[in-house]
């Protein structure tokens, strides 16, 4: 996961905002692009600018192909000022 990316939607987002993602993950993928990446990777490099996970789920409307592959996260910005 990028850290640049994770940094740049934490800049977009009103401190108190919401993240939507639809997570597209690859195990064991050898190489890349796409490059292997995992629910933790995700966690990762959101909590490290602030975000925490409120609801990390399997995406039911997933096409027949991607079914089991793909994951609904929703973030919360937290309000690291008051940390």
């Amino acid at each position: 996961m990028r850290l640049a990316w994770a940094k740049k939607v934490s800049e977009l987002l009103k401190p108190t905002g919401e993240l939507i993602t639809l997570m597209y993950l690859f195990v064991d993928q050898k190489g890349g692009p796409p490059y292997s990446t995992s629910v933790a990777d995700y966690e990762e490099v959101l909590t490290s600018v602030g975000f925490r996970a409120t609801l990390i789920m399997e995406n039911e409307l997933a096409v027949k192909p991607r079914k089991g592959a793909e994951k609904l996260g929703r973030w919360k910005k937290l309000d690291l000022s008051l940390v």
